[in-house]
C-alpha cells in the first residue's frame, strides 16, 4: 500500500491504459509469465533437487488475465518453467474442467484462444559446449558469458521452440526479477527458472538505483541489442508491449516505481527487506499494483468486463460465483502432488499472502 500511494502520486499507474493496451485490437498474442518458487518441506521438488513449489499468489491472477484475453479473441499462452510449471498447469487444467462443467461457451473460447505451454528449463544440462558457443554468438556476439547469461540464452531458445506464433505482448504477474532477491532480501537466482520473465523486459533506470542497474547490466552484457537478440530467439517481438503486476517491489516490472524518491526505503516491516535491497531493476510499459498480485489480476479481468463487455450468454453461472472458482483452484494447487504454498507463511492452508 505504501508503494501504491507513492506510485499513484507520481502518475505511474493506470488500470484502464493497461487493459486498453492488451485489448485495443492491436495485440494478437500475449505471453503470460507467473510463478514464484518457494523452498519448503511440505512436498514437491524441482528438477534441480530443490524441495518446494510455486507460491499461491500468482497463478490465479495469471489465469484471470488469460480469461479476460481469450474470451475476447486474443491469443494467450501461459508460460511454464520446470519449477513453477506443475502448479500453473494444475491451475489451468482445473479451470478448464470447471468451465467444461459450467460454461460451455467460455470453455470453447479458452480452448481456441489459450494454452498452457510445455514446461521448459534454463539448465545447461544436456547442452553441449558447441551448442552454448553458438547460442552465445547469436545473443551476445560470442565471448565468455556468466552463468546467468547462459540461462537467459538457453531459455530463450527453448521458448522459441514451444511457441507456435510470435508474441507481441508480455505479462509478468508476481514473477521475481533481477536482482532476484525475495521479500527477506535473500538471493534466489540459483533456485528458480527466472530468465524469460526478466531478460525480455527492459531495464529500469531510476536515479536512486541507476548505478546498481548499470553495474548489473555491465556484468551480464545486458544492452538493448542483446535484449532484441534474446527476444527474436524466443519468438517475442522486441517491440512487444509489456505489463507488470506486483505487490512487494521485487517483481518484474516494478523498476517503474522502485526508484521513486522515498520508495527504496520502504519495507513490509519485521524481518522483511527494504526495496533498496530487493527492488526489481526491470521496467515495463504498464504497471498494476495490488496488495496481493492475484487481486490485481482479478482487477484486470473485472476492468475488461466493464471496458470491453461481452454479449450475455447461457451458462450455469447461477450455480457458482467467481469466488467459488477462486477457492476451487486454490484447493487444487495446494493439494498433492503440486503442493503450492502461501509465500509468506508456508504452513497455512487455503491461504494467499
Amino acid at each position: 500500500e505504501k508503494i501504491y500511494q507513492k506510485a499513484v502520486s507520481s502518475g505511474r499507474l493506470c488500470l484502464r491504459k493497461a487493459v486498453d493496451a492488451l485489448l485495443g485490437e492491436k495485440v494478437k498474442h500475449v505471453l503470460i509469465v507467473s510463478g514464484f518458487f518457494v523452498l519448503h518441506d511440505r512436498g514437491g521438488q524441482a528438477p534441480n533437487g530443490s524441495r518446494g513449489s510455486c507460491e499461491t499468489d500468482g497463478p490465479l491472477g495469471a489465469l484471470a488475465i488469460l480469461r479476460a484475453l481469450a474470451k475476447r479473441g486474443v491469443r494467450a499462452s501461459l508460460f511454464c518453467d520446470e519449477h513453477n510449471g506443475p502448479v500453473l498447469k494444475k491451475a489451468y487444467d482445473s479451470m478448464m474442467a470447471h468451465y467444461a462443467d459450467f460454461d460451455a461457451e467460455t470453455h470453447g473460447a479458452l480452448q481456441k484462444f489459450s494454452c498452457c505451454l510445455p514446461a521448459i528449463g534454463d539448465s545447461p544440462a544436456g547442452a553441449s559446449a558447441a551448442m552454448l558457443e553458438t547460442y552465445r554468438e547469436k545473443a551476445y556476439g560470442g565471448g565468455s558469458c556468466t552463468a546467468l547469461q547462459d540461462r537467459w540464452t538457453l531459455l530463450a531458445h527453448r521458448l522459441g521452440d514451444v511457441l507456435e506464433t510470435e508474441v507481441d505482448a508480455l505479462v509478468a504477474l508476481e514473477r521475481l526479477g533481477a536482482p532476484y532477491r525475495n521479500i527477506r532480501g535473500i538471493d534466489k537466482a540459483l533456485t528458480q527458472s527466472l530468465s524469460i520473465s526478466s531478460s525480455l523486459f527492459s531495464t529500469g533506470m531510476g536515479e536512486e538505483i541507476r548505478n546498481r542497474v548499470r553495474s548489473y547490466a555491465a556484468e551480464h552484457k545486458y544492452k538493448p541489442d542483446v535484449r532484441e537478440n534474446l527476444c527474436r530467439i524466443a519468438k517475442v517481438s522486441p517491440k512487444a508491449v509489456s505489463l507488470g503486476i506486483g505487490d512487494g517491489g521485487n517483481e518484474v516490472g516494478m523498476g517503474v516505481v522502485v526508484a521513486i524518491p522515498g520508495v527504496p526505503q520502504l519495507s513490509p516491516g519485521d524481518e522483511f527487506a527494504a526495496l533498496s535491497t530487493n527492488g526489481c531493476y526491470r521496467a515495463c510499459d504498464h504497471l498494476i499494483l495490488g496488495t496481493v498480485s492475484n487481486w490485481a489480476g482479478s482487477a484486470f479481468e473485472s476492468a475488461a468486463d466493464v471496458l470491453y463487455p461481452l454479449l450475455p450468454k447461457e451458462s450455469k453461472e447461477g450455480s457458482w460465483t467467481p469466488a467459488d472458482l477462486e477457492e476451487k483452484l486454490l484447493r487444487s494447487i495446494m493439494a498433492a502432488p503440486t503442493f503450492a504454498v502461501d509465500g509468506k507463511y508456508n504452513d497455512r492452508l487455503q491461504s494467499v499472502d
